[in-house]
């Protein structure tokens, strides 16, 4: 009986961390625009920012681990429908505290450099994990018009990212704290 009450007290709390975090104080719900982003990139001289974000395009910034086998999975699954997602520009960026030919490795073996939507590298401060509270690799942030439409959280498919295309694809709606109309709705109902 005390294995089964530990086992309780230890796997309760696991599952709960585990689930996506809809924490309303995040950064990105706050800010719709992009982050401030500093990506060292793998030819480790180019420093890519927000400002060189294309505008034209849906963009995917993801978070990932090179180490990670969801990350290694979900690459080796986008590069096979590639055909499909042309119209996404990824900015894929990995985590600050390891090796930056670590993430050149992933993106050798994957064959990113193929693919003229696709630029890989590491921050140069570790600000995208605190921005989106990310916990669990890989995650994406989409951006629709320079502003922020959807996230997966703790894993995405090919297909999500095919569907976020979709014009009249809705996603999961995220009420952003703070906004102007939250303000006003909160006014009315004083």
């Amino acid at each position: 009986m005390k294995n089964l009450l530990l086992l309780l007290f230890v796997l309760i709390p696991s599952i709960a961390f585990l689930q996506p975090s809809k924490d309303t104080s995040s950064p990105y719900f706050k800010q719709r625009s992009y982050p401030e982003i500093k990506i060292l990139l793998i030819d480790s001289t180019t420093i890519f920012t927000k400002k060189d974000i294309p505008t034209d395009k849906t963009v995917a910034l993801i978070f990932f681990s090179p180490d990670c086998e969801h990350c290694q999975h979900t690459a080796k699954e986008l590069i096979t429908k590639m055909d499909s997602l042309s119209n996404i520009f990824m900015v894929w960026n990995g985590p600050s505290y390891l090796p930056l030919t670590d993430d050149k490795a992933f993106y050798e073996k994957y064959h990113f450099a193929n693919y003229s939507n696709i630029v890989m590298g590491k921050e140069v401060a570790y600000y995208m994990p605190v921005f989106y509270r990310i916990e669990i690799t890989p995650y994406v942030a989409i951006y629709k018009n320079g502003t922020f439409f959807t996230e997966f959280r703790n894993s995405f498919k090919a297909s999500d990212l095919i569907k976020v295309l979709d014009e009249n694809y809705k996603p999961e709606v995220i009420e952003m704290v703070n906004s102007e109309d939250n303000k006003k709705k909160q006014r009315k109902n004083k």
